[in-house]
């Protein structure tokens, strides 16, 4: 989420955007909408069985997909909102792209590699048995 957080601020800063109200609306939701594809990808590996590689193999098999074509649409659908004439909506449009594809971005090369290099021992369920 820091990430994200700080990327998009550092796009603001170069697009030459100032910290107004509109600006502080949307640093506000940013944590909203970058947790998405950490969550997906982090529960798909979390209930994966076997050692690192293939508990992180299995969570890009089974979500991977999802999370491209979530990102894809959400791209898809921000890009109608550069044309638009109300300023509001035209930073939304550029923001909810950017946050979106940096959340993307650190979820599948940031987040996916830090998981991979901390090799986390997690444990195999235990089948509960009801008396």
């Amino acid at each position: 989420i820091m990430s994200v957080l700080l990327s998009i601020i550092g796009t603001m800063v170069v697009l030459g955007w100032s910290l107004g109200s509109i600006e502080a609306i949307l640093i506000s939701i940013v944590a909203g909408f970058s947790v998405d594809y950490v969550v997906h990808l982090a529960h798909s590996y979390n209930h994966s069985s076997g050692d690192t590689y293939e508990r992180l193999q299995s969570a890009f098999s089974e979500m991977g997909s999802s999370v491209l074509n979530g990102m894809v649409t959400s791209v898809g659908a921000s890009i109608p909102l550069f044309f638009c004439q109300l300023q509001f909506f035209k930073k939304f449009g550029t923001f909810l792209c950017l946050t979106i594809a940096y959340s993307w971005i650190f979820a599948n090369f940031g987040f996916m590699s830090l998981l991979a290099q901390a090799k986390l021992p997690l444990k195999e369920k235990k089948a509960c048995i009801n008396l």
